[in-house]
C-alpha cells in the first residue's frame, strides 16, 4: 500500500508539473478577431514599416523660375503612373482668342515703317487686349500698340481717335503686350495696330500668325488685308491679370524613367474664389470619377487659403468644380478656413478611400499650437455630393513642434493595416528630411519615425508618395517618392525615387 500510494503521488505530481509547463507557454490571442493560424497556409510577406529611399533621378529640371511641386501619384493596375503637380501660372486670356490655332504658325516681322493690325468684334464689354510678340530671342525690341473703334474701313479707322495706346521698350521674346481699361471697353468692333518698331539691327518686333482665318476677324499687314489670324486675346472680366499656379499632368509606363509631355489640365476660374491660383493637387479615383482637390486663396498675399475639389471622368479633365451645392460652375471651398487671415489657412489636400469611406486630409495652419497641422474629415464614398456632407474629426497630425515641416501626404498600408502620412521637415534647407506618422483609424496619428536616407536631395520640400487610385500602398508592387528641391525660390527641380520596403 505504501508503494502504491507513493506511485500515485508521483503520478499526480508529474501531471501537475506538466500542466503548469503547458500553462506557462506563450498563448495565441485567438478569438473571433484573431483565429488560429492555418498550418498549411502560405506565409504572408513582411515588409519594412519605414521604407528605404533608393537612388533616384530628376524628372524635371530648370535653370530659371519654373517648377513642378506637390506631386499626387497614382499607380494603375497595369503599372502605369499618373502624376499631377503644381506648375507656374500665367496671364488670363479667358479663352477669348482672336485666332484659329488649327493652321500652321509662323512669326511675322514688322518693318521699321510697317505695321500689323487686326479687326475684331466683341459682343460684351472687355477689359484687356493682349498681343503675343516674338522678338527672335532679343530683349531690345520697341513697339507701339494702339486700339481704335472701327469706322467703315481701315484707312478711316486709323485716321480717327486712338482709344488706348501703349509703347513697349526693351521687352522680351513672346511677351504679352497689353492695353487695359479698368472701366471696360464697350461691346462693338475694334482695330488694334502694332507699329513703330525700332531698328531691326537693334531689336526685331513681330506677331505670331496662324494660317487659318478666325471667323469674324480680319488681319492686315502694312494696311493691306491678308489671310490668316494673329495670336491675340481679349479679356472679358475685370479680375486679376495673373494667376500664380495651375495643375500639370504627366504619365509614365516605365517606372518614371520617361514621361509624356506635361499638360496643363486644371486652371483657375476667372472672377471666382479660385481665380488667383490652383495648386497642391491631391487626386484619387472612385465611383467612375477622378477627384482632384487643390488649394486656392482669398488674398493676393497668398494667405487665407481654402481647400477646393473638382471631378472628371478623365485624369486630364475637363473638370467640374464643386460649387457649394453641386458640380460645375464657379467653385466654392469644400473646406473654408475660419482662423487668423494672416496665416496660411487650409489646403494641401489628399484622399484615402477605405471601406466605402472617404478620408479627406487637409492642412490647417492657424498659428500658435496649430502652426502646422493636418485635419481630417470623412464622408460616404457612395454619396455623389459628398463635399456637402463631410464630417470633421479635427486634427489628425500636429507637426507644429517639428521645425520646417510642411503638408502631409496620407496613404493606407494594406500589409500593416495602418494609415501612414509623410511630410518634409527642415524644408528648403541642406538638412531637409522626411517624417513618417501612423494611425490605426485614420483619425489619430502618432509619429513613427524619420527618413534621412543619403539618397534624398538637400533643400527638398512638398513631397508626395504613390498609391493606387484610392490611396492604398501595396509594398509588393513598385512604389515611388517625389518632391521639389532647390535653393532659389520658385526655381526648383523635381526628383523621383523608388521606395524599397524590404526588411534589411
Amino acid at each position: 500500500m505504501k508503494n502504491t500510494a507513493m506511485s500515485a503521488l508521483l503520478f499526480m505530481t508529474a501531471m501537475l508539473i506538466f500542466s503548469c509547463k503547458k500553462d506557462m507557454q506563450p498563448r495565441e490571442n485567438n478569438g473571433p478577431d484573431n483565429p488560429p493560424a492555418v498550418q498549411d497556409s502560405v506565409p504572408v510577406p513582411e515588409y519594412a514599416r519605414i521604407p528605404a529611399v533608393e537612388q533616384g533621378w530628376n524628372i524635371f529640371t530648370t535653370t530659371k523660375a519654373n517648377y513642378r511641386y506637390g506631386p499626387s501619384i497614382i499607380i494603375n493596375d497595369d503599372g502605369s503612373i499618373d502624376a499631377w503637380f503644381a506648375a507656374p501660372g500665367q496671364e488670363y486670356t479667358d479663352g477669348d482668342s482672336l485666332f484659329d490655332a488649327t493652321g500652321a504658325k509662323s512669326p511675322v516681322q514688322i518693318a521699321p515703317d510697317g505695321s500689323v493690325a487686326q479687326q475684331f468684334t466683341v459682343a460684351a464689354d472687355f477689359y484687356r487686349l493682349l498681343v503675343i510678340s516674338p522678338t527672335w530671342g532679343g530683349n531690345m525690341s520697341n513697339i507701339t500698340l494702339k486700339l481704335y473703334r472701327w469706322q467703315t474701313d481701315y484707312a478711316t479707322t486709323v485716321a480717327g481717335t486712338v482709344l488706348a495706346q501703349q509703347s513697349f521698350e526693351h521687352y522680351g521674346d513672346n511677351q504679352r503686350l497689353d492695353l487695359t481699361n479698368s472701366d471696360g471697353f464697350p461691346a462693338g468692333t475694334y482695330l488694334w495696330v502694332m507699329s513703330d518698331p525700332n531698328d531691326p539691327a537693334v531689336g526685331k518686333s513681330g506677331v505670331w500668325k496662324y494660317a487659318s482665318t478666325k471667323t469674324g476677324s480680319v488681319i492686315y499687314q502694312n494696311g493691306v488685308e491678308v489671310e490668316g489670324s494673329y495670336q491675340a486675346y481679349v479679356q472679358m472680366t475685370a479680375h486679376a491679370k495673373l494667376y500664380w499656379d495651375q495643375i500639370a499632368y504627366r504619365r509614365s509606363v516605365d517606372g518614371g524613367h520617361t514621361w509624356t509631355a506635361d499638360e496643363m489640365v486644371l486652371k483657375p476660374t476667372a472672377g471666382s474664389r479660385d481665380q488667383l491660383s490652383v495648386c497642391d493637387p491631391g487626386v484619387a479615383k472612385w465611383g467612375g470619377y477622378y477627384y482632384l482637390a487643390y488649394t486656392s486663396t482669398d488674398g493676393p498675399e497668398g494667405k487665407h487659403n481654402n481647400a477646393f475639389v473638382c471631378r472628371s471622368e478623365s485624369p486630364t479633365g475637363p473638370w467640374e468644380k464643386w460649387n457649394g451645392s453641386g458640380w460645375g460652375g464657379d467653385p466654392a471651398p469644400v473646406v473654408e478656413y475660419t482662423g487668423d487671415t494672416t496665416k496660411f489657412g487650409a489646403g494641401e489636400p489628399c484622399f484615402v478611400v477605405k471601406d466605402n469611406t472617404i478620408y479627406f486630409y487637409y492642412t490647417w495652419n492657424a498659428g500658435g499650437s496649430e502652426s502646422r497641422t493636418t485635419r481630417v474629415a470623412t464622408a460616404d464614398a457612395a454619396d455623389a455630393d459628398w463635399p456637402a456632407h463631410l464630417t470633421s474629426h479635427g486634427t489628425a497630425v500636429n507637426a507644429s513642434q517639428i521645425p520646417g515641416s510642411d503638408h502631409c501626404d496620407v496613404k493606407y498600408r494594406e500589409d500593416l493595416q495602418v494609415f501612414q502620412a509623410i511630410h518634409t521637415a527642415s524644408r528648403m534647407t541642406a538638412d531637409s528630411y522626411l517624417v513618417l506618422w501612423e494611425s490605426q483609424d485614420g483619425i489619430h496619428f502618432e509619429q513613427a519615425g524619420t527618413l534621412r536616407d543619403s539618397t534624398l536631395q538637400p533643400f527638398l520640400h512638398n513631397c508626395g508618395w504613390s498609391g493606387d487610385a484610392m490611396g492604398h500602398i501595396d509594398p509588393a508592387k513598385p512604389q515611388y517618392l517625389s518632391y521639389a528641391y532647390g535653393q532659389q525660390w520658385a526655381t526648383w527641380n523635381t526628383f523621383w525615387h523608388q521606395l524599397n520596403f524590404d526588411i534589411p
